[in-house]
């Protein structure tokens, strides 16, 4: 019988110029399965205490043992490789046609190593890898290079970097298909830092199943069960940018003016509804995706998918800019230089507080106030080139403030170093406790926000215990791999991968395999810096009043919220330090790093 694993990975040396096929560890598949967990395992054995920079420091593309299959979201793939801007393991989706082009070369992952001497495009196919001169490209903006590529090898997918990955901006993004982004942590730093200015997959495998007719009634059963529920329609009217007014009138946590508060009053300007009259958008999605919860915009003669909610809240309210314009423009700035829109946007809001209270000086005259939309469209550039203060906040928020000093490290909003995403803590609890705990602080560990503000949470013990298991299932999800936003659980996802690869996986075992990743990542953290101290939120938190949420018009004291932690650490089985036990580790087959 078949199976929709390859059976095979790709070892890529960018130094020497030579590529090796291996074949996949069947034990690994059966701790990780593939995608985030996969890709972890392989990242602590190659990089644990490397430098992101370090030649040796690999660049993953993992596939899950559902990518490309006809699974509904089943065409995201997982990049991992070390943050340059945390330090730690850093595991960034995507969906676009990337995961199904990595399975169709022949491949379950593949690991990318080494430094070229000038800069590179690699092309891998089914019988082929190819490393072409790339000089030509460098320079060059994302739009322009994944243009040039697609044209040259049509049907293609294609990942690229932009000048931020080429001046190692800490925040950089990689561009995959013109308009997903493997966007946290700085992957495109990294990319950038072995001068692979872009990778270019295609291939003529095709994928097998183990049970091909089982597979197909249940895939037909859920595609039809997708397409009818609720939320499937409401993210294909309105997209992710429906959170703008969810957070503004419901959920009272949207993001402005760097944290401070949780309330914009130019909020209506970027609601869904308004921005598809602005912007002209077209319903689209990820390659064969059922859900269409992308939306093509275009304005002013130019195009993107977006702006999604991320972008749009961080590089809007967060900078106090309402322009749906100018947003959409930031946005398509961040995403052809290379730049995660969302530390960029954090990192600019944390340079207009600094403006304001007066520690930038003129700030090279560029009057970094709150909701000068112009001179956050002239600072973006200025970043991912890395010009004058640009250099200063290319590192980062937590690197900008120990160089700017003054009390700045008060409001650089970060969590060992990682921007804040998703909502603003200070009206959603819950989220700041995932935020403080997860492997990476982003809302893409777990998103509790929807549970919060319909009152489906309480403050007391079962609140760790929440996060954590939250935190397993999408660590679970990361690895199959699924969309975050397919609302169907274990209980389907399940049967499909037996169908798919005759694994059998009870729900204890699947959630075994989420808990094994979470202590990994932990491992490999805390060799590489991380500590309890860092699993908290920056001072403004403390110092100011919840404005809704558990502890709506109350203060979070420290000691609560490090309450709240030790329960977690309990609830994880580590010990006071957040370590892992070695109890914890034997009983999930793992060895201490």
């Amino acid at each position: 019988m078949g199976s929709s694993y390859m059976g095979q990975y790709l070892e890529v040396d960018l130094t020497s110029r030579h590529s090796y096929i291996c074949e996949t560890d069947a034990d690994k598949l059966e701790l990780f399965l593939g995608g985030k967990g996969l890709g972890f395992a392989v990242l602590a054995e190659r990089a644990l205490y490397s430098d992101p920079y370090a030649s040796e420091t690999p660049l993953i593309l993992a596939a899950g043992p559902l990518t490309g299959t006809k699974a509904p979201t089943s065409v995201r793939s997982a990049l991992i490789t070390k943050s340059p801007l945390f330090g730690g393991a850093l595991d960034s989706h995507v969906g676009g046609s990337l995961g199904p082009k990595i399975k169709s070369a022949g491949y379950d992952y593949i690991v990318i190593a080494g430094r070229a001497s000038k800069p590179l495009v690699l092309r891998i196919t089914s019988d082929n890898v190819e490393f072409i001169p790339g000089d030509v490209l460098w320079g060059k903006g994302v739009f322009e290079v994944e243009g040039q590529l697609r044209n040259a090898f049509p049907g293609s997918s294609v990942l690229s970097i932009g000048p931020a990955g080429e001046n190692l901006v800490r925040y950089a993004n990689i561009g995959n298909d013109l308009y997903r982004k493997c966007g946290r942590g700085g992957a495109g730093a990294v990319m950038g830092s072995k001068q692979l200015k872009a990778i270019v997959i295609d291939g003529g495998n095709k994928i097998e199943y183990f049970d091909p007719k089982l597979f197909e009634v249940l895939n037909v059963e859920l595609v039809r069960d997708v397409i009818a529920h609720p939320a499937r329609q409401k993210r294909y009217e309105q997209g992710t940018l429906m959170w703008i007014r969810l957070g503004q009138e419901v959920g009272r946590f949207l993001p402005t003016r760097n944290f401070q508060d949780c309330q914009f009053d130019e909020y209506e300007n970027l609601t869904s509804e308004n921005v598809a009259r602005e912007l002209d958008w077209q319903h689209t999605g990820c390659e064969g995706c059922i859900l269409r919860c992308a939306k093509h915009a275009a304005w002013d003669g130019k195009e993107l998918e977006g702006p999604e909610y991320e972008s749009a809240a961080f590089l809007g309210p967060n900078c106090g800019v309402g322009d749906v314009k100018t947003v959409a423009e930031a946005n398509w700035l961040c995403d052809d230089l290379g730049l995660d829109t969302i530390s960029c946007g954090v990192t600019a809001s944390f340079a207009m507080e600094c403006f304001e209270k007066g520690l930038l000086g003129d700030a090279a005259g560029l009057n970094l106030r709150f909701g000068n939309g112009k001179s956050l469209l002239k600072l973006i550039p200025v970043i991912a080139h890395r010009n004058g203060l640009g250099d200063i906040l290319a590192e980062g928020t937590r690197r900008a403030a120990e160089n700017i000093g003054k009390g700045s490290a008060r409001f650089a909003m970060n969590t060992a170093g990682l921007e804040l995403s998703g909502v603003n803590p200070k009206g959603c609890l819950s989220a700041g406790l995932a935020l403080a705990t997860s492997d990476f602080a982003s809302h893409t560990r777990l998103w509790t926000a929807t549970d919060e503000m319909q009152g489906r949470l309480a403050l007391d013990d079962t609140l760790p215990l929440y996060v954590r298991s939250g935190q397993d299932k999408v660590n679970l999800r990361n690895s199959l791999i699924v969309c975050d936003f397919l609302m169907f659980g274990l209980g389907r996802l399940l049967p499909l991968l037996r169908a798919a690869t005759g694994m059998e996986k009870t729900e204890s075992d699947a959630l075994q395999v989420g808990e094994r990743i979470a202590n990994l990542a932990r491992m490999f953290n805390c060799a590489n810096g991380r500590s309890a101290q860092d699993d908290t939120l920056p001072d403004r938190f403390f110092e100011e009043p919840m404005t809704a949420g558990l502890l709506e018009g109350q203060l979070l004291t420290r000691e609560l919220f490090d309450t709240l932690v030790q329960q977690y650490y309990r609830a994880r089985g580590w010990d006071t330090d957040g370590r892992p036990t070695n109890r914890k580790l034997e009983e999930l087959g793992l060895k201490r790093l």
